[in-house]
């Protein structure tokens, strides 16, 4: 039975540009290069271990939703080697990547929105970084609990950058640093999500959130503002003479190292501080 909750008072997810074209074929675009462990103490291993903490004494079948190429499940495969791993994604280019790495992990093309697997196939469903990306949050979440089997695990690390009591709500309607307009023209961010709405969404699907915690405090958002900054100089053309360019690269740099590091002690201190755009939600 679906617990009830009051409800909502903010509106439903809503997306940025839901038309918004973003080329995930691109290689530039690719995410889930290269190797990921839980003892790097940065931002995507806190993403790893709070994930692997959620999946404690479960087991079977796990499919990652959007796994591009593939970081995520050979790091489950190093942890977990007794799960079954399966990874699906949009991009054709990021897919073959994947393969190409290697590992015991089963790979297929497929829309997040139309999962290629019959109902109740996996004991796990994990996501990273998804769900801001497609143009109808409910629709995923409800292939989610299609493809869980009765008493399955989903586990998702969702950027809610509609969060209250943030720098993203601050900037908000800011022309000086658009963040929003920034996240969605170089990495497809077309969803302003909040904690509030994500839990409703996966209640309203038969998905019963178990825990919630939190990342991308202040030092985290800083961070993404200070990246997202740089790729607008960068590939914008506001940055156009080699000293300019040379200026951005250093001052995104010398903020870049110390925030991707000191955030996830941050982050490990007020993991359950809702002031953040980084929400880590598991449910049955």
């Amino acid at each position: 039975m679906l617990k009830t909750r009051p409800p909502s008072t903010e509106p439903a997810a809503r997306s940025a540009d839901p038309t918004f074209a973003f080329d995930y074929e691109d290689p530039r675009t690719v995410e889930g290069r290269g190797a990921l462990r839980a003892d790097t103490q940065d931002l995507a291993a806190l993403r790893l271990e709070r994930c692997l903490v959620a999946l404690r004494g479960v087991s079977g079948r796990l499919l990652e939703i959007g796994c591009g190429a593939g970081r995520n499940l050979r790091a489950f495969a190093h942890y977990r080697p007794d799960l079954t791993l399966q990874g699906v994604d949009i991009s054709r280019v990021a897919l073959e990547e994947a393969a190409a790495a290697g590992g015991p992990i089963v790979y297929r093309l497929g829309d997040a929105l139309h999962l290629p697997y019959p109902d109740a196939s996996f004991d796990i469903v994990v996501l990273f970084d998804v769900l801001e990306h497609v143009p109808d949050v409910g629709r995923a979440v409800a292939e989610i609990a299609r493809v869980l089997r009765p008493g399955g695990t989903f586990h998702g690390f969702v950027p809610c950058e509609g969060n209250r009591r943030t720098l993203f709500a601050l900037l908000r309607h800011s022309r000086r640093w658009p963040i929003h307009r920034w996240k969605r023209d170089h990495i497809g961010h077309i969803q302003i999500l909040t904690t509030r709405q994500m839990h409703g969404i996966l209640e309203a699907h038969g998905l019963i959130v178990r825990d919630i915690t939190y990342s991308f405090h202040l030092l985290g958002q800083i961070h993404d503002i200070v990246d997202y900054w740089r790729r607008e100089q960068l590939a914008g053309g506001h940055a156009r003479h080699p000293l300019a360019r040379a200026g951005v690269k250093l001052v995104s740099r010398a903020v870049f190292y110390p925030t991707w590091r000191l955030a996830y002690h941050e982050d490990k201190r007020r993991l359950r501080d809702p002031r953040a755009i980084g929400v880590h939600l598991t449910a049955v």
